[in-house]
């Protein structure tokens, strides 16, 4: 056609399209083009020649190009009727992605091509949307009462059609009306904004046709159940749901973590790349604009808003292309505005493309100096690079490091005009391919959180915005920990103000060691046949961005190709690769022509493979359930979304989760398993994970795949093959015998790991320690409840009491735990302080408010919390006490080195905020730390130096002060108001950190308490909002 109308001609590609494979038949002879024989060429043909006057161009594109378009589309059939009935009434005209969406459409009905012939119903697909061939639709329009023009967004065909139809000749009958965005009410039915399903045209298919007489009784029931039953998925969704969304996040180590903070009191503009993501974090960073447009919005915006300068986010690809011509705007126009160019050497938001240009950093300082502008600072990871290149920037330009970012900014937004900041670090993917194929050196250092030091602050995950530092739930609470598998080496989180972190040079993470199904395997009874492929089986895969989720479905399209089946699979990834939601759509069949949509309609799911439960939980994924039909098979690892980083009391709801599952389903249970977990054991990958869920799920029967196939496929993919198989068939068995998967694994039935030499203990929630309801609240990590009538902790100390990843099971051995711990922490009479007030309180609560251990778990936990402060004598035992090296030596294999990165009070230099900056210490250390522990005897003492400081003097203020207010919350204490008291009592849950981080939580701790106490001291008032 392009050819013959010396035309372009355009394709639309979609999702559907480019981001879908299926088994096809390919036959290059299944059609011949022909010319158009009703069609005379202008003298010379269509075709481009020069000269070529523009006038002579115009006459042979409008006189003689479409027609000759329209022509050669009617010549070649390339618009055609699909089906077709004797006594047609109602038209549907489609095209593209749309088309299969009607013939799903139909389906949903019930309706195949004799029911549609018999209610008179004729289809026509369009293949060129513009120019409309008109001979074709007019003919396919003659007799038709109404017509359905269904199309993607903007009604395209349907406007040319009623263009076309407007002098509809009266020899051609009565001209049909036409609906498509809009019916003839003028009301919204096949909406041009979101996603036009199946199932929304179907709704609309089936309300036309109940205008007419049907065949019989039995389809009018038959379609108007079926559309009872979209209805009725449609308000069940429509319903509030409290969302827990995995939403997309920068990569571990990304750069843009760091770059697009900024300073207290100012705002930043969005614009196009990975960095837009910012725009829903908590970072001040609001609206974005096109590629080529950043910071011009503020030049409009400037003169009528009192705020005086913003910083502006750019990426070194979209400098490249137009974003330098945005900055010379804004020099011309004099606004206030610093740009931040990202320069990340990468386009890593459509996958680590090389950007298309060669302007270093010095280049782009230097094109920017010759703009005219004078104020241009680099800050880089790695500044040394530029600091020894100076003489190729101009003299003007300053260099920092990245730790020195805050203060940069805070300089640069008192610049008058235009100011720049080049910020200067490698794209944290493309390190780790270049790390992969050795063009970068990958640095020997680790990073390693002590638990027992950390405080669950959360200020490394808002230093580093990283989604690499991770909860750990502990017998002491939540702490942070690194997972070494996703940590991509930028070592920002080291910069939370916390001595916990310790750097590991040298050495390497401990593999787990790979445990073989084999032996276990033996024979394994063939699972259950659940479908004939009388209809397509839909299988709706939901998972976190690169874990392997559009791996599974591209094993599973392939192990159908091998069979002979027709198979579809859809990825939906959006921003998947950041760590955000994707979901792949399988559908397989006896024949490739049985399929008509690639993407599953609402409630058409056969068996939902949840890799992730947080993107189960989606409406969207919910929305694919239908009760009696589908089978949900659940991974209940709890892997926490990227906004962990700055919630650090985010709480994963499994339990909300899993009931919602199980709502969807009709009250059908789904089939659970941490699959996460028990591959990591058995193969020391978590990657092995997706393979398990559907080696779990193929041995229940619903995957309708050989496993011949499935195992071919996984060879022919070609990337770990033996774990990959290992790990299918360790799930298979899983499915038939959890407990000897449990067993082999070294796990608990409770899925706990059983610790042995060499293993790393997995993140876990605290099994046995419970919440209560507090009158409303929530009173976090509460101990299990306890019958109330055992007044001593008489339970036997722990052997190693520092030993916080292994839960206590009860009060009493919660209490004896922590005794053990604070004799060790200062001697027996500090600890028997400890045991005498929770004993009292115990005491008291079991009188006054029987049956309730609620205010007895708080204070067990919390008067332990303030009494444990930890000074500079207790974070040295801490490190020393020998549970640090233990932990050590479970994590990291081979030679290392330590290195420690503190703050010392009386060494550290300040920051422009007046806050202690930490500094790198050696393996020395370990060796004060020994000695600075054996002097704890002098905590509290006339010759403790470290006791004399604010915050020392605040952590012993506050232990006599939690005494006082327990003894306030015992005088009155009873059945009504233990909820209101536990609440209070666990208010030191709120105070964590060190120095000032921990004076900011304690400011907001402390009006949190009052709030509560005016409560308590107004009971009135308690109770009438206890009976509202």
């Amino acid at each position: 056609m392009s050819r013959y109308t010396g035309r372009w001609v355009g394709f639309k590609t979609i999702a559907e399209t480019v981001e879908s494979s299926a088994s096809v038949d390919v036959d290059p002879f299944a059609r011949s083009i022909v010319l158009p024989e009703d069609f005379a060429l202008p003298p010379g043909g269509l075709s481009i020649r020069w000269p070529d006057p523009p006038v002579d161009q115009e006459m042979r594109l409008h006189r003689y190009a479409i027609a000759a378009a329209q022509a050669f589309a009617r010549a070649n059939q390339i618009d055609k009727v699909v089906l077709d009935s004797p006594h047609a009434r109602l038209g549907i005209i489609t095209t593209g992605k749309s088309y299969l969406d009607v013939l799903q459409a139909l389906e949903y009905l019930g309706l195949d091509a004799q029911a549609c012939a018999q209610i008179g119903i004729r289809v026509y697909k369009v293949g060129m949307t513009w120019p409309l061939e008109p001979v074709g639709i007019s003919a396919f329009a003659r007799g038709l009462d109404d017509i359905v023009v269904v199309e993607e967004k903007k009604a395209f065909i349907e406007r040319q059609m009623k263009e076309l139809f407007y002098n509809w000749p009266a020899s051609a009958g009565a001209r049909p009306s036409i609906v498509g965005k809009y019916d003839e009410q003028g009301e919204w039915i096949l909406p041009s904004t979101g996603e036009l399903t199946p199932a929304t045209i179907a709704a609309v298919i089936g309300k036309r046709i109940q205008r007419f007489a049907l065949p019989s009784s039995a389809m009018t029931e038959s379609i108007e159940q079926r559309l009872r039953w979209m209805d009725s998925k449609e308000a069940e969704m429509a319903l509030p749901r409290a969302l827990f969304p995995r939403v997309p996040h920068y990569c571990s180590g990304c750069p843009h973590n760091t770059s697009t903070a900024v300073p207290e009191g100012s705002r930043a503009l969005g614009g196009i790349g990975c960095h837009y993501m910012v725009t829903w974090m908590n970072r001040s960073t609001d609206t974005f604009t096109h590629m080529g447009g950043e910071g011009v919005t503020w030049s409009g915006q400037a003169p009528f808003t009192e705020t005086p300068h913003v910083f502006q986010n750019l990426g070194d690809g979209t400098y490249f292309h137009s974003g330098s011509l945005a900055i010379r705007q804004s020099v011309a126009s004099g606004v206030n505005i610093t740009y931040k160019i990202l320069y990340n050497d990468a386009v890593a938001m459509t996958g680590g493309q090389p950007v298309d240009g060669t302007l270093t950093v010095p280049d782009i300082a230097q094109q920017l100096r010759a703009e005219g502008i004078h104020t241009i600072a680099v800050v880089s990871d790695d500044i040394g690079k530029w600091t020894r290149r100076r003489e190729r920037f101009p003299s003007e330009v300053t260099f920092h490091d990245r730790s020195e970012l805050d203060a940069v900014q805070q300089q640069l937004r008192t610049v008058k005009g235009v100011s720049i900041l080049i910020y200067d670090q490698t794209c944290a993917t493309e390190k780790r391919r270049r790390r992969k194929r050795g063009k970068l050196v990958d640095p020997p250092k680790r990073v390693m959180i002590n638990s027992l030091v950390c405080e669950g602050c959360g200020d490394c995950g808002e230093k580093s915005f990283c989604v690499s530092v991770l909860p750990k739930e502990t017998e002491f609470g939540r702490k942070r920990q690194i997972d070494q598998s996703n940590c991509n080496k930028d070592y920002s989180c080291v910069s939370g103000f916390c001595p916990s972190f310790v750097t590991v040079h040298g050495g390497a993470p401990r593999k787990g060691k790979q445990r073989d199904a084999s032996a276990l395997l033996g024979n394994l009874p063939a699972p259950p046949q659940r479908t004939t492929l009388q209809q397509p089986w839909n299988i709706l895969i939901t998972g976190v961005g690169g874990t392997g989720v559009v791996t599974i479905g591209a094993l599973l399209g392939m192990a159908g190709h091998l069979e002979g089946k027709g198979a579809t699979v859809l990825d939906q990834t959006g921003l998947a690769q950041k760590g955000g939601a994707v979901t792949t759509h399988i559908r397989i069949a006896r024949r490739p022509a049985d399929i008509h949509a690639v993407r599953i309609a609402a409630g058409e799911a056969d068996l939902v493979l949840g890799c992730d439960m947080v993107v189960v939980n989606d409406y969207w994924a919910l929305s694919k359930v239908r009760d009696g039909r589908t089978q949900v098979v659940l991974n209940t690892y709890e892997a926490m979304p990227g906004n962990f980083t700055t919630q650090p009391d985010l709480q994963f709801p499994a339990a909300e989760i899993i009931a919602g599952v199980r709502t969807a389903l009709g009250g059908q249970e789904p089939l659970l398993l941490d699959a996460t977990q028990l591959a990591t054991a058995l193969l020391g990958d978590a990657i092995a994970s997706n393979l398990f869920v559907l080696g779990y799920a193929w041995q229940h029967g619903l995957v309708p795949l050989s496993h011949a196939a499935l195992m071919r496929a996984i060879e022919l993919n070609g990337a770990a093959v033996a774990m990959n198989q290992q790990a299918f068939a360790w799930g298979r068995l899983a499915a038939i015998d959890l407990p000897a998967v449990q067993q082999a694994a070294g796990l608990s039935k409770g899925g706990e790991r059983a610790h042995a030499q060499g293993d790393t203990p997995p993140a876990r929630a605290p099994g046995s320690w419970e919440e209560h309801d507090l009158g409303g609240q929530t009173a976090p990590h509460a101990l299990a409840q306890s019958d109330g009538n055992t007044l001593h902790g008489d339970v036997d100390a722990p052997t190693h009491p520092l030993d916080d990843e292994q839960l206590a099971q009860s009060l009493d051995e919660a209490i004896a735990r922590r005794v053990a711990f604070l004799t060790d922490y200062q001697d027996a009479a500090y600890a028997q302080r400890y045991r005498s007030l929770v004993e009292r309180v115990r005491r008291h609560e079991a009188q006054q408010a029987p049956g309730s251990s609620a205010l007895s778990e708080a204070v067990a936990r919390y008067f332990f919390k303030l009494m444990a402060y930890k000074d500079e004598y207790e974070v040295a035992r801490l490190y020393t006490r020998g549970d640090f090296q233990r932990r050590l030596q479970q994590q990291f294999e081979g030679d290392y080195t330590l290195r420690f990165h503190l703050a010392p009070p009386l060494l550290a230099r300040k920051d422009v905020h007046g806050h202690a900056i930490k500094r790198e210490y050696g393996p020395w250390m370990f060796t004060a730390f020994k000695l600075l522990a054996r002097l704890k005897f002098l905590r509290g003492g006339k010759l403790d130096v470290f006791g004399y400081s604010a915050e020392r003097r605040g952590e012993r203020q506050l232990i006599a002060d939690y005494v006082a207010t327990v003894d306030t919350l015992l005088q009155r204490l009873d059945a009504d108001n233990v909820g209101l008291a536990a609440q209070i009592a666990s208010i030191p849950e709120h105070i964590r950190g060190y120095g000032h981080i921990k004076h900011a939580h304690l400011q907001e701790a402390k009006a949190r308490e009052a709030a509560l106490l005016v409560q308590w001291r107004n009971p009135k008032a308690l109770h009438v909002v206890q009976a509202a």
